[in-house]
């Protein structure tokens, strides 16, 4: 799992991200909705897949994100 930037710790997998700074506004409010609601990055992270991507994965929207960097 190294190599795609994830480490096991214990039984949870631990990761780092970056957030770019036109995005750091952003990040943050997500960051105070998410601790207010109790719940991880990790959760939501998970969840936004699951109902964005898992099943159908719209490559277009994906390219786009690449795009904006």
């Amino acid at each position: 799992m190294r190599d795609i930037g994830s480490y096991r710790q214990e039984s949870n997998i631990t990761t780092s991200v970056s957030i770019k700074t036109r995005d750091e506004s952003d990040y943050l409010a997500l960051r105070r909705l998410l601790k207010g609601q109790r719940i991880s990055i990790g959760e939501y992270l998970m969840d936004a897949y699951r109902e964005l991507d898992k099943d159908v994965v719209d490559v277009n929207r994906l390219r786009t994100l690449q795009m904006s960097r």
